[in-house]
């Protein structure tokens, strides 16, 4: 068969990412209707379902997985090409988004965009919220924890940082804790190491810096990255056996986007190189 409507493939890569109708036409500025009606058609035109409803959400077959192969080599290769024509007009910004743990954004990104203004001013740089998702999703630029596996990605190791139990300075351990949100699956990675823990946290908090906040105001001790913490913070590491577990922060892009000078300038600058340094 022939693809008449190339436009299809923007749905399916959005069904793809975001799993439901409702959310994929929240990101295609859409309508569910207009969803629906675009994943049938092609559906249908292919004589193969391209998804599987499950609950609320909807899994990708085989063939969507494809497809949606397909749509994101075209996407990552568009934005690189669109992004340098851009950069060649006067005053016309080139956007690059970077996906990261909000620990990552708030210790490395944000205390350095005076710094983006000036080394890359043609740069308008979005930050999104992103702690375990394995895909770049909409992002240009993914820092994720742990090197990636397989897929189409070039990968360049950030640093290596230790995860560690936190207290104020004059606490004296009595089993209260703080522990992150159950949307993640190390939520209670404190109970590892403090053995004589509740069962059940004080508090939740939903992500690393709103931990720190809260382990400054209270006392009580809770897992931080090592790199989120400073003198200043007045926290000491619980002299518990084994407190550290060792981890890896890699940047990630889609291989097609190796040639792009805007994407390459951004890297180069979050690893603390030259805007116009080599990259691996």
């Amino acid at each position: 068969m022939d693809l008449d409507n190339w436009d299809d493939l923007r749905f399916v890569l959005a069904m793809k990412r975001h799993g439901t109708m409702s959310a994929a036409a929240r990101y295609l500025n859409t309508n569910v209707a207009t969803v629906s009606r675009r994943i049938d058609r092609l559906s249908h035109d292919l004589g193969l379902p391209l998804f599987e409803k499950r609950g609320a959400a909807f899994k990708a077959t085989r063939a969507a997985d494809r497809l949606a192969e397909v749509a994101e080599e075209l996407d990552q290769r568009l934005r690189g090409a669109l992004g340098n024509l851009r950069s060649g007009e006067a005053g016309d910004r080139v956007g690059i988004e970077i996906s990261a743990p909000p620990a990552v954004h708030a210790h490395f990104v944000l205390p350095r965009t005076a710094e983006l203004a000036e080394t890359l001013p043609q740069i308008m740089l979005t930050l999104t919220d992103k702690v375990y998702a394995q895909g770049l999703g909409e992002a240009d630029i993914q820092v994720r924890i742990g090197r990636p596996l397989g897929g189409r990605l070039k990968a360049r190791k950030f640093r290596d940082y230790a995860t560690r139990l936190y207290h104020g300075r004059d606490h004296v351990l009595n089993g209260e804790w703080i522990g992150l949100s159950h949307r993640y699956p190390d939520a209670d990675a404190a109970l590892e190491i403090y053995h004589g823990a509740h069962p059940e946290p004080r508090y939740r908090v939903e992500e690393m810096p709103m931990a720190l906040e809260m382990i400054r105001a209270t006392g009580l001790p809770g897992m931080l990255p090592d790199f989120l913490v400073g003198p200043e913070d007045g926290l000491v590491v619980a002299d518990l056996p084994d407190n550290a577990r060792s981890s890896e922060l890699w940047i990630t892009y889609h291989e097609t986007r190796h040639g792009d000078a805007n994407l390459r300038a951004v890297v180069d600058w979050f690893c603390g190189a030259p805007a116009n340094g080599a990259s691996g």
